[in-house]
């Protein structure tokens, strides 16, 4: 049985790696026909070009928001430098971070298991973020939103891990270096968004109250991370600029409504995702890999069932709650791509967590017999197949590929240049965008009005007077 567990473990592991190649070498394809949008990218350019880059900067954080990192990031973007080919570059660094992170979270939770299984574990998770993903344009290859959301995600995991490694080191230097990482971490993830700053707030707070309540101890170390969090919170919330995000919705500020809606919204994205994606079977699978590691092994899972269940939740609901609160709104999609990559970790974790309660007392694996583990097999092979078919994410992004869309989007775009650069007008007519791939594009383009902000700010950023869009016969559309 141990032989056959072993094999099916290799196995299983290359599996959960091509599960990833499968829906990451898309993504990495699509890469290379992704462009700014005319949606924000170009205004933060823009504004440093008629104000400087400090003042620019100041603009924001001054005006409209306090999102103070995310400001930097926006305002240093590769059309600061003229490289609209960066473009093509940034989502394939993005996604090999996502990669990178899940895989030394799992590193550091499970050290026992090999890499290839660490790997494949966050393969798994990034195949089944990408079946339901909200939307994989706002997630990686729109910039405007990617800094504000998937960048402090992939800092939360690395922020994890560096506490993980702080608690196992013995000499002081090494401590010094992780600590001041993590702190810079925190500063980031807080200057990002509000619904990051609440999930970093939440994981301080849980790790210093369990150190407190479980340890008997006073952390100088997660109080040093709870310092620079209340630093940067005040930086955040002491911005002019956030009072312009609030307000405009007579159901913006109202506290019960937001607590109220944001467990409806938790409610029904977490019945979508549990029953229309493998995750249960994958979960399973888990349950059995949980099983052959011993009780030492499982160390980072022995916490207290109820407290990891507060937390999952907390930090699922905490993120949804900003909309509400804030605007009035229903949460985006790039906010619920941030809910459901948390969700994942999340449930995995607990399902640890769970897990390593009810079996602390025996160190006797699951009894499965070759039989099980073939039925297991199967039915997670059909379960995957199918969801892989029925993914909207799955076909939307291999269409845009195969069906040239993506291609035609790129030519499009470079024709577009081409007349803003060769021009001797100060007003340019553009022709409107024809080849959307969805996967990529964000559906906000230019305007038929001059005066709309994306027309000002493209034109201001090409150095033209005005910007028109219009059809192919001349007319404005």
């Amino acid at each position: 049985m141990n032989r056959f567990y072993r094999k099916y473990r290799i196995v299983g592991n290359w599996i959960n790696i091509l599960l990833m190649v499968t829906v990451l070498a898309p993504l990495f394809a699509l890469s290379y026909f992704n462009h700014p949008s005319p949606a924000d990218d170009y205004c933060y350019i823009d504004t440093v070009f008629k104000f400087g880059w400090f003042e620019a900067m100041n603009y924001y954080y001054s005006g409209w928001t306090g999102r103070y990192f995310g400001i930097f990031l926006n305002h240093s973007n590769p059309l600061l430098f003229h490289w609209i080919n960066g473009f093509k570059i940034l989502p394939v660094i993005l996604l090999s971070g996502v990669v990178f992170a899940l895989y030394s979270l799992f590193r550091h939770l499970t050290p026992t298991l090999s890499r290839m299984a660490h790997l494949g574990f966050a393969g798994v998770v990034f195949f089944l973020y990408i079946l339901k993903i909200a939307s994989m344009s706002e997630a990686f290859y729109w910039m405007a939103a990617f800094v504000t959301y998937t960048i402090p995600n992939i800092f939360t995991l690395l922020w994890i891990v560096l506490v993980l490694r702080w608690y196992r080191q013995d000499t002081q230097t090494a401590k010094v270096i992780l600590s001041s990482l993590a702190g810079f971490l925190v500063f980031a993830i807080v200057g990002s968004s509000e619904t990051n700053l609440l999930i970093i707030v939440l994981l301080i707070g849980a790790w210093w109250v369990y150190r407190i309540l479980f340890h008997r101890k006073v952390d100088g170390f997660m109080i040093a991370m709870l310092a620079v969090c209340a630093v940067s919170c005040y930086l955040y919330f002491s911005s002019p600029g956030n009072q312009a995000r609030i307000g405009g919705n007579p159901l913006g500020g109202n506290i019960p409504f937001s607590v109220i809606s944001s467990f409806k919204k938790l409610a029904v994205l977490s019945f979508d995702w549990i029953f229309r994606t493998p995750l249960i079977f994958f979960s399973l699978a888990w349950l059995v890999v949980l099983s052959r590691l011993s009780a030492g092994a499982r160390n980072y899972f022995s916490i207290p069932v109820w407290y990891a269940m507060l937390l999952f939740i907390g930090v699922l609901s905490a993120q949804l709650f900003p909309s509400y609160y804030g605007v009035g709104i229903e949460p985006t999609p790039r906010v619920i791509n941030c809910v459901y990559f948390f969700f994942l970790i999340g449930w995995f974790y607990v399902i640890g967590v769970v897990f390593h309660y009810f079996k602390k007392s025996t160190t006797s694996p699951f009894q499965f017999s070759m039989v099980r583990y073939g039925i297991l097999y199967a039915v997670l092979t059909l379960s995957i197949s199918l969801s892989f078919y029925r993914s909207a994410n799955v076909r939307l992004m291999y269409s845009d590929l195969i069906n040239g869309k993506a291609a035609a989007f790129d030519k499009e775009m470079y024709a577009r240049y081409d007349m803003l650069r060769s021009s001797k007008e100060s007003t340019v007519y553009l022709p409107p965008i024809h080849s959307k791939p969805f996967s990529i594009f964000v559906d906000d383009d230019i305007k038929d009005n001059p005066d709309h902000w994306w027309n000002k700010c493209m034109a201001g950023y090409f150095g033209r007077k005005v910007i028109i869009m219009k059809d192919s016969q001349g007319e404005q559309q």
